[in-house]
């Protein structure tokens, strides 16, 4: 899609579709006094899902928490929650459990498998400490091998190094949708159909997917999917889900329960039926307040249309590595190419010969950015809501980094 940029911030699309980039700035109080390129840690959030989350939260504290009319209403926003995620994703509600966050995701899987000496997982290089922890716990305690898929910015090496690694062994496979270092979009559903035509059930993690580009499960073909609303849907910490395709509600294996996740239960006869649905995987007391949060946030990116939200984050990205490809002393490790890259940037900062560049950006201009000072890596995240004029300060501000090399 074609993207022309206009004065003040504003987007034109093809077929007269404008975007006004202010009017949801205005939206988000922490833009006021920074530039914001961090979603890929935490995304701001805007004041209506901010106020929709205290609204809850102030009913409880004012009528009570166990009070009929209190847990209807509250319970009623966190199945909306639950409603709107699916239709976020293009999944059905009865197959999205709601948890807290990616990670909580990965567990409910990584132990729903009854895994044996010898049993191999397939992740990739370049996995979040969320995406690796539980399989290294799983090889410490149940003796699985983990299998590390190497990447590169070429779609069909990655396809092929998984081809290559697939084998009568493999009892799962886990990738990250987009790379956490990277910001590299793995060619996920060419991966899925690799892995179901081996026999291998498929798992992606969508923490940098959901929020910054469209995401349908059903088209992808995954068996299961996590993701968070935390970073690029802009909603809670605290609020995130687990889609677990139908097929797989009854044959992943229970691992915390709870009250709140029965169909039937009966302490007597030590039995119980789980309810039928993704949400056996959800149990006991959660925020549930969080999620009105949630609801907002996924109301804010439908309104602005994901294919809009899209279209911007990758023209604002590529310009941007670009320009930051011209300034010495400065390597961008993310992809070139749009088709393959999102609003994640990488980049090394070794050759500015700057002890913490990161936190001189902070503490000089107010600019927010992931950087590792031991390991000279920074890392930026190019949202929707950024203005050309933010990106033109953080460019100036690494070309004087590079001059006073």
């Amino acid at each position: 899609m074609d993207l022309f940029l206009t004065p003040a911030g504003r987007i034109m699309y093809p077929g007269d579709n404008l975007t006004d980039v202010q009017a949801l700035r205005e939206q988000i109080p922490a833009l006021d006094g920074c530039v914001y390129l961090n979603c890929g840690t935490f995304g701001p959030v805007p004041s209506q899902s901010t106020d929709e989350v205290v609204r809850l939260l102030r009913l409880i504290e004012s009528d009570g928490p166990f009070n009929p009319d209190v847990n209807e209403t509250v319970h009623k926003v966190y199945e909306t929650a639950r409603e709107s995620m699916s239709r976020f994703v293009g999944a059905s509600s009865d197959e999205i459990a709601l948890t807290r966050n990616v990670s909580d995701g990965i567990n409910i899987v990584a132990t729903g498998f009854d895994w044996e000496p010898g049993d191999e997982v397939i992740i990739t290089d370049q996995e979040h400490p969320s995406g690796a922890l539980p399989w290294i716990n799983l090889s410490r305690r149940y003796g699985i091998k983990v299998r590390m898929l190497p990447l590169t910015h070429n779609q069909d090496e990655t396809v092929a190094s998984l081809e290559d690694l697939i084998n009568p062994k493999t009892k799962l496979v886990f990738l990250s949708h987009v790379s956490t270092r990277t910001g590299y979009r793995l060619p996920a559903k060419r991966l899925c159909d690799v892995s179901h035509a081996n026999g291998v059930p498929i798992m992606l993690d969508g923490a940098h997917a959901v929020g910054q580009m469209a995401v349908d499960v059903k088209d992808l073909g995954c068996d299961f999917y996590a993701g968070c609303g935390h970073k690029w849907i802009l909603a809670p910490q605290g609020s995130g889900f687990l889609y677990i395709d139908r097929e797989w509600i009854d044959k992943l294996k229970l691992t915390w329960l709870g009250w709140g996740m029965t169909e039937e239960y009966d302490l007597p006869s030590l039995s119980f039926e789980s309810v039928s649905e993704a949400r056996r995987f959800e149990y006991a007391t959660m925020n549930w307040a969080h999620f009105g949060g949630l609801v907002k946030s996924i109301g804010v990116a439908e309104e602005l249309g994901i294919e809009n939200t899209e279209a911007r984050i990758s023209e604002l990205a590529t310009n941007l590595k670009q320009r930051l490809s011209d300034i010495p002393g400065i390597e961008i490790e993310s992809p070139m190419e749009p088709e393959i890259s999102t609003g994640l940037v990488a980049l090394s900062t070794a050759g500015l010969n700057h002890e913490a560049p990161g936190k001189w950006l902070w503490d000089e201009h107010r600019i927010l950015v992931a950087h590792n000072a031991e390991n000279q890596w920074m890392r930026l995240a190019v949202a929707h809501f950024l203005l050309e004029e933010e990106l033109d300060r953080f460019v100036e501000c690494m070309t004087e980094l590079s001059e006073d090399r």
